[in-house]
């Protein structure tokens, strides 16, 4: 049975988790359509063979904002195991900025923002997970 505490902890979760999905589903539209504010330079790509931001605009609505969607799922249908979902998605966030840090660089501050978005997130699925009994 799940107690008032452990559910707020989860729709606390599952909230975050789906304004994180969202943006990411934005973000990744905006560097597929090429928006203002979302044009990198294109030689950035070359080393990866890639000639446009549209490939990694895709990856950034699939691979971030898909697990992030089906963590938030999980949240909000009061999984107990929601936080796991959680975790998953915060490892696959730190594994997207490692890539963005080898081939961008330290270079934009949207990346220093991410890394503590995803702090954040484990720290919410921590949360959920000492709040709500296995």
């Amino acid at each position: 049975m799940t107690t008032s505490r452990g559910r707020t902890a989860q729709r606390v979760l599952a909230t975050y988790e789906t304004v994180f999905a969202a943006a990411a589903l934005a973000g990744g539209i905006c560097l597929m359509v090429g928006a203002p504010g979302f044009r990198l330079p294109l030689s950035v790509l070359v080393p990866l063979g890639l000639s446009s931001w549209a490939l990694p605009g895709l990856a950034l609505v699939l691979a971030i904002g898909g697990t992030l969607s089906w963590a938030a799922l999980a949240a909000w249908r009061g999984d107990p195991e929601a936080h796991w979902f959680g975790y998953a998605a915060s490892v696959v966030l730190c594994g997207w900025l490692a890539i963005q840090f080898v081939v961008l660089g330290f270079r934009e501050p949207v990346q220093w923002v991410t890394l503590a978005l995803a702090v954040l997130l484990v720290l919410l699925s921590r949360l959920a997970q000492r709040a709500v009994p296995s």
